[in-house]
């Protein structure tokens, strides 16, 4: 973008000058018409005022933002995003202007509490049996949605009892080679610690496997889901006290490995952009998605290939999130050395954490979440994989497993520790 920085107060003039900017681009090359709903309502409204973008109201304006959940499609997308000349950044627009707006009209309070991940995760866990009755109770769920504005039919995450970090600080660790193929500070993610701890524990135990040396350093929540709100100071926050604790191991010559891949996304590309230190910088250079990690082990010969079991058939959505990092399709690769055939949905779930919950976005993501579906019938697959949790979970809930001998939605690292005969309750 020209002239906005996500970072500084919004100036209202600018911002609206630049908006006017971008929708003309946008307008002239329409490549990003049937990615999000965004796209589908700027467009349509556009056409409506014979291409004078200039029309648009504010209501019109409001929804575009509010229908933005960042998935990062159209910047993957997008031909003139920087170095181009036209400097063109759509989510980060889309973030600007909910931070005006928050600025504006304030945030409501079911939003606020949405994002509150790392504290929503330590009472999840602290009462995950209460907790996760509760959550299945229809009563509840009625009520929640009259009150609280989280739809009654969005299914969640369970929690549980024991987090991956307690897991993991109580584990007798493995013998290491000396000195150890490689060595990691583990960035689980509040997601992996407090709710869907087996990936975090396949993570380690795949590593491991590999004579990788891993500790996991203190964390909070990436600060990913406070661009629902545009609450970037929040975001500095979190990426200050993270980098802070990730930084120490760097310097030891640790690598940093993420299994999410919102967070790997953040780590890599979003805290330079908020925060211009070399500490920053350095930390985003040695961070690395799991899969893409153990794939360069492989080019280097590192990676053990002594898978005992076969995947079979694997339909691979593969996260928005991940796409945006230009990696290729290392997911993909890796299961494919552990024996898989893997097919590559690349279709966005629609979950995008708060943002599906909420009652009156719902509906939208279950339909945006019927294009993955619909590719994964077509696959005649044996599992569904995803590096996303809660992407596995929304194509999950849309019927993507209705089929299938295995009715979960398997993470890649889960099918690899599978494959090499490791015991997920080691």
């Amino acid at each position: 973008m020209k002239g906005i920085s996500l970072i500084s107060p919004i100036d209202a003039k600018q911002l609206e000058k630049e908006t006017l900017r971008i929708y003309e681009v946008c307008d002239g090359c329409r490549r990003c018409f049937n990615l999000c709903p965004s796209f589908n309502t700027l467009l349509d409204r556009i056409d409506v005022y014979e291409g004078d973008v200039a029309k648009l109201s504010p209501a019109d304006h409001h929804q575009v933002v509010d229908e933005c959940y960042y998935c990062k499609l159209c910047f993957n997308h997008c031909p003139y995003t920087p170095p181009h000349h036209y400097q063109i950044d759509f989510p980060h627009l889309m973030v600007a202007w909910k931070k005006r707006l928050a600025a504006e009209r304030g945030v409501r309070w079911r939003d606020r509490l949405l994002i509150m991940t790392d504290a929503i995760g330590k009472l999840g866990s602290a009462t995950a049996s209460i907790t996760n009755s509760l959550l299945r109770n229809k009563l509840v769920r009625r009520v929640l949605q009259q009150i609280v504005g989280i739809h009654q039919e969005r299914q969640v995450l369970h929690f549980s009892a024991e987090t991956f970090s307690r897991w993991f600080g109580r584990r007798t660790k493995p013998l290491s080679p000396d000195p150890p193929t490689r060595k990691v500070a583990l960035f689980a993610s509040c997601l992996v610690n407090a709710q869907v701890t087996d990936v975090g524990k396949a993570t380690v135990q795949v590593l491991e496997k590999n004579g990788v040396q891993v500790v996991v350093p203190e964390q909070r929540c990436c600060g990913m889901p406070n661009f629902d709100i545009g609450d970037t100071q929040a975001i500095q926050q979190a990426a200050r006290s993270n980098v802070a604790s990730l930084y120490p191991w760097v310097r030891k010559g640790y690598d940093v490995v993420v299994p999410t891949a919102s967070c790997s996304l953040m780590l890599k590309r979003e805290y330079p952009e908020l925060l211009s230190d070399e500490q920053t910088k350095q930390v985003a250079e040695k961070t690395f998605d799991i899969c893409e990690y153990l794939m360069a082990m492989k080019k280097t010969g590192q990676l053990a290939m002594d898978f005992t079991a076969k995947p079979g058939k694997v339909a691979y959505q593969i996260p928005c999130h991940l796409r945006d990092q230009n990696i290729g399709f290392k997911s993909k690769e890796l299961m494919e050395c552990a024996g898989a055939k893997v097919d590559v949905i690349e279709q966005c779930s629609g979950h995008d954490g708060s943002w599906s919950a909420k009652v009156e976005f719902f509906p939208l993501s279950m339909k945006i979440a019927g294009k993955a579906v619909r590719a994964i019938e077509q696959t005649s697959a044996d599992l569904v994989a995803s590096d996303c949790p809660l992407a596995g979970l929304q194509l999950k809930q849309a019927g993507a497993t209705a089929q299938m001998p295995a009715k979960t939605v398997r993470h890649p690292i889960q099918i690899v520790r599978d494959a090499y005969g490791i015991s997920s309750q080691g």
